[in-house]
């Protein structure tokens, strides 16, 4: 009998997580009870189904019924007590009302918990099951009486108004519960609203920045470096083909890596190195370049193309005018759990470059958007030249795919 219950209870245990899963396959649930429960689960708001899923997974198998057996000792100590204060001469009585009462508030209590929304939308059922607990008291005084009925309606009229006061108290916990749970249930769906809505404004406006930013480099990059290819195919130099093979590599990362919302310091390095090869061709000895990317930061993911964004500006506004040129140096360092990736070059420096340029902007921007103000950009004065380093947090591969 007690092993026919436990597996009619896991079979309707596997049921629900289904439900709470995929509501929508409430309407392939066996017609009945069985099926007006998975109707009300899949009624239930995305939020209330995934608390309820967690619950119910936390607490199944060996662990839902020692934790029944707790409350049913519990409660059962409770009865005891009371007939040990009260000595009415009956022990049975009172174990069994505190054991109903006190699972009966348990079972509300996960109801109103969990669903609280549909609880309070239907008053009326609320409200009908207070009264039917009243009238269940005294029928439990009635049955376990032999006198007539008759004969015992006085002492169940006495005995109303103190059932009447035990349904309120039971009822005033589970409405202080529920007004709770509904104000908690708006003010989160409120703010996974919020949250959701200011995810995709930011994600539109990082996206038509990035391409507004791409917009306005590439061609000038691009004829540019076509130009120095073609001045060197007209004087028959071998660089014009190693030149070629830079600029199709770098263009192939750099199209692949827009379509990324981030990638590894690896491959950024990679695309940051092609760029550099190429613009080392087209000034020459006026730039020179080091990259230095510890092996074991190579995987750490970044928001993509945010280091060449650097990269690009220094050539821009540190090497280009500057007359001798200068040299890029970029380099990635993790310290007490950070992520430090520096661009420095020994051009011209901040005094001479006109503002911070769209490229930088769009950098913080990145940077607030992915990591808040956990992350930054801060540019300094070098000798020669400027810094400009980003800071975030460290983020590992298997942590990244946690946080995921």
């Amino acid at each position: 009998m007690w092993r026919k219950i436990i597996a009619w209870y896991e079979e309707l245990e596997r049921e629900h997580l289904a439900v709470m899963e995929r509501p929508e396959l409430a309407a392939q649930v066996a017609p009945g009870y069985r099926r007006k429960m998975a109707q009300n689960i899949a009624a239930m708001s995305p939020v209330e189904r995934r608390q309820l899923r967690d619950f119910s997974l936390n607490y199944r198998g060996r662990r839902l019924w020692i934790t029944l057996a707790w409350f049913a000792a519990a409660f059962t100590a409770a009865g005891i007590l009371t007939e040990l204060v009260m000595n009415k001469g009956s022990w049975f009585l009172p174990i069994l009302a505190f054991n109903m009462m006190g699972f009966g508030l348990l079972v509300g209590g996960i109801a109103v918990w969990f669903n609280s929304g549909e609880v309070f939308r239907n008053k009326r059922r609320f409200v009908l099951g207070l009264l039917t607990g009243i009238l269940g008291a005294c029928v439990g005084i009635a049955i376990g009486n032999p006198a007539p009925l008759a004969e015992q309606l006085p002492r169940i009229m006495r005995v109303l108004p103190a059932a009447a006061l035990v349904g309120l108290l039971c009822a005033v916990p589970l409405l202080m519960l529920g007004s709770y749970r509904r104000r908690q249930h708006a003010a989160l769906l409120d703010q996974l609203q919020r949250d959701a809505e200011r995810e995709r404004l930011a994600r539109e406006l990082s996206e038509s920045q990035l391409r507004m930013l791409r917009a306005q480099i590439e061609p000038h990059f691009l004829f540019n470096t076509l130009g120095a290819v073609q001045q060197l195919a007209l004087e028959g130099a071998p660089r014009a083909a190693a030149l070629t093979a830079d600029l199709i590599a770098f263009l192939r990362a750099s199209f692949s890596d827009m379509r990324c919302a981030q990638m590894s310091l690896a491959s950024e390095f990679a695309t940051v190195e092609s760029y550099l090869r190429v613009m080392q061709a087209r000034l020459g000895a006026r730039l020179r370049f080091a990259l230095s990317l510890p092996d074991a930061l190579a995987p750490v993911e970044v928001p993509s193309m945010i280091v060449l964004t650097l990269v690009e500006n220094a050539i821009k506004h540190g090497i280009e005018p500057a007359l001798r040129g200068g040299e890029i140096r970029v380099r990635a360092e993790a310290e007490d759990g950070l992520l430090r990736i520096g661009v420095h070059d020994s051009g011209v420096g901040m005094s001479a470059t006109p503002g911070n340029g769209a490229g930088l902007d769009n950098v913080r921007r990145r940077l607030q958007l992915a990591y808040g103000d956990a992350a930054g950009l801060a540019l300094r004065e070098a000798e020669p030249g400027l810094v400009a380093e980003i800071t975030l947090p460290l983020m590992l591969p298997s942590t990244q795919k946690e946080s995921a």
